[in-house]
């Protein structure tokens, strides 16, 4: 929870960010086909095999070092530590290639990589709406495996051009530590099972569902947006490898083959280390 007393000069910078956001974005409108992308709503549900194209990858992902269950006390465990495969598979996937290129415009990129696996029950102002607060961006969760019945997404599907504004009321409630959960006309609700995956505009109103279910969700996250925006906002939003706050390791063979790849952003490339990803600190 924030102090009070830190909430008017908060709000300024999120509407002042805000017009940065707004103007990339409608850059974004012009360039990109989202009608195309297979998002309806802003939104794709699907099974991971299906979406990366490679069979058995979620029965691998489950028997990787991938799976750890989270602590009791902590009920998140956070990594961005990727096994070369899967990073081989979500790079060779020429249809999610597309979708995002698609959706999002020429200037995409694979944004971040990430471990995400959630023990429900877990206190976190993600339950609230909101939005990202990064204008069009897209994630993909892939929930590989599943204990009991795990929580799910709630979204409202909303069709582009939906250019971002600045929800005040769902954010002054994350704010101050009152996340706004109550039912909203025209949510879906995304169940997940062990295999599933949700590809989604977090630009659209959606909330997490910890206190509604009882198990372990493991899931990977790949992030994507548009590079320039990305680096306009360095600081002023979550946008970067490692959250913005650190580099990410590619794989060993992008390295050892000097490889290079649409989504991923040269300039993101520290030199002296072909493996590193991210902005230098």
């Amino acid at each position: 929870m924030i102090k009070i007393f830190k909430l008017p000069k908060l709000l300024v910078r999120r509407y002042l960010v805000g017009k940065k956001i707004t103007a990339f974005d409608r850059k974004a409108d012009r360039l990109s086909k989202p009608s195309k992308s297979g998002l309806k709503g802003g939104m794709y549900i699907g099974r991971i095999d299906e979406l990366l194209g490679v069979d058995g990858l979620t029965e691998r992902m489950q028997k990787s070092e991938l799976r750890v269950t989270p602590e009791r006390s902590k009920r998140i465990h956070l990594s961005w530590d990727i096994p070369d495969f899967l990073w081989e598979a979500i790079l060779g996937s020429k249809r999610l290639e597309q979708m995002v290129f698609d959706y999002l415009g020429p200037n995409a990129r694979l944004d971040d990589l990430y471990i995400k696996t959630v023990r429900d029950g877990l206190d976190s102002v993600s339950e609230g709406w909101h939005d990202d607060n990064v204008g069009y961006r897209l994630k993909l969760f892939m929930v590989f495996d599943a204990d009991g019945h795990p929580s799910g997404t709630v979204v409202i599907p909303t069709e582009r051009p939906h250019l971002y504004t600045v929800s005040l009321l769902d954010e002054l409630g994350r704010m101050l530590g009152k996340p706004k959960k109550e039912n909203r006309e025209q949510e879906q609700r995304v169940s997940y099972q062990a295999g599933d995956c949700l590809l989604f505009d977090t630009n659209i109103p959606h909330r997490g569902d910890y206190s509604a279910a009882e198990g372990v969700r493991y899931c990977v996250i790949a992030e994507f947006i548009d590079s320039e925006k990305a680096d306009a906002l360095r600081g002023k939003a979550p946008c970067g490898p490692g959250q913005g706050k650190k580099p990410i390791r590619l794989p060993h063979y992008y390295a050892a083959q000097n490889s290079s790849h649409p989504l991923v952003d040269q300039s993101l490339i520290l030199s002296g280390s072909n493996t590193q990803y991210g902005y230098r600190l």
